[in-house]
């Protein structure tokens, strides 16, 4: 049996199931299974507990019921928008630091234009003015960024569009504990959340979609989710993202300060231990306070290798990531780190660091330890 780590900061990744949510999805696990799209007792029943979660969800979110669609996840939502249909005849414009589940399918449109963001990864309106974008249909930029927490400023991004008549999609899977999604969807045509960010099980994820906004579905047969998304209905999973959103909703302020205590703890912690041996990634100004990026340097200035670090660290009880955990376990220079313009010797040595409402302030203490054990043990 592979032990659990006893400290993990990897909550960018994945984060643990909240009691409260298990508790919330257990009676659609047992005694109430029934199909949704069932007309007799159980199954309408069970229509029932979807639709008040969908309004739930919606009331969070400060939108309609209706512009709710409940998917398997931020890949999914994703891959809906950005279709083969995505901006109609003129394209989707996006960034070099989004996401793969965003890069891929935009990188399939026969129309299609992918920019550089600034240094710390943020894309403005100025940006999107140079790119020559308002002769494109739909721009795609990230709320926060999964690797560097650096957020962008969504709201002036779709305004920007709104008045060259582009629509609008953010990813906002990493924003859900840190930041009020209301402004957001007030003035987004499209936003992906993913459930197991912020609590609920792997497998379940959201879709706000606009009132009149186009939308092609991407899975078809029975027509469920008002004809969005086809397949029977999850309810248990449905329950539970709607329940951790309601959680990461009303823990909001409370989280953003833990967080921003560990962040500079952590930080004091690294700086003092490595000097020059570190250098931070994640921008001091405009970032969600739960993630941290940094590279881990050799004396000599070179990024150390970053799996043996990872390894090295889990040997120690320490579960961190160097990036994205969502290309099949594969360790490989960031794209975010090369979009940066971060030197692959340097670009080896990422960390992420990330925490939820679980970290304690005694795992950045022994992540800090564990990190000056595993850099001198392999040399420095």
């Amino acid at each position: 049996m592979i032990p659990t780590p006893a400290t993990y900061l990897d909550h960018a990744a994945t984060s643990p199931v909240l009691p409260v949510v298990v508790e919330e999805m257990m009676p659609w696990f047992t005694t109430e299974f029934g199909n949704p799209s069932s007309v007799y007792g159980q199954g309408r029943k069970a229509r029932h507990a979807l639709e008040s979660y969908r309004a739930r969800v919606a009331d969070v979110l400060g939108v309609g019921p209706a512009e709710v669609v409940f998917t398997s996840g931020g890949s999914e939502s994703n891959n809906t928008v950005l279709s083969k249909d995505a901006g109609g005849a003129r394209g989707v414009i996006t960034s070099s630091v989004e996401h793969e589940a965003v890069l891929e399918p935009v990188r399939r449109l026969a129309i299609h234009q992918v920019i550089a963001p600034d240094a710390h990864g943020r894309v403005t309106p100025e940006l999107l003015e140079q790119s020559g974008a308002d002769a494109l249909g739909m721009a795609s930029f990230m709320l926060v960024n999964n690797e560097l927490g650096t957020i962008n400023p969504v709201v002036e991004l779709a305004a920007w569009c709104r008045g060259r008549g582009m629509l609008f999609h953010t990813d906002a899977a990493q924003a859900a504990r840190t930041l009020d999604l209301k402004p957001i969807a007030g003035a987004v045509d499209y936003m992906s959340l993913t459930g197991h960010k912020f609590g609920a099980p792997k497998g379940i994820g959201l879709l706000y979609v606009r009132a009149g906004s186009p939308y092609a579905p991407l899975i078809l047969g029975g027509g469920q989710e008002q004809d969005r998304r086809s397949g029977t209905e999850n309810v248990a999973f449905a329950a539970g993202i709607t329940r951790a959103l309601e959680e990461a909703s009303n823990g909001r302020e409370a989280f953003l300060g833990y967080a921003r205590n560990l962040r500079g703890q952590l930080l004091t912690a690294l700086r003092d231990m490595f000097g020059e041996a570190i250098q931070i990634m994640s921008p001091e100004e405009d970032c969600s306070p739960h993630i941290l990026n940094l590279l881990i340097l050799s004396d000599e200035g070179r990024g150390v290798d970053g799996e043996m670090l990872i390894l090295g660290l889990d040997i120690e009880g320490i579960a961190v990531s160097a990036g994205s955990a969502c290309s099949s376990g594969t360790m490989k220079i960031s794209h975010v780190m090369e979009a940066l313009d971060v030197s692959p010797e340097k670009a080896r040595g990422a960390l992420r660091l990330s925490f939820g409402p679980q970290t304690l302030e005694e795992d950045i203490r022994r992540t800090v330890q564990a990190l000056g054990k595993v850099r001198a043990r392999m040399g420095r």
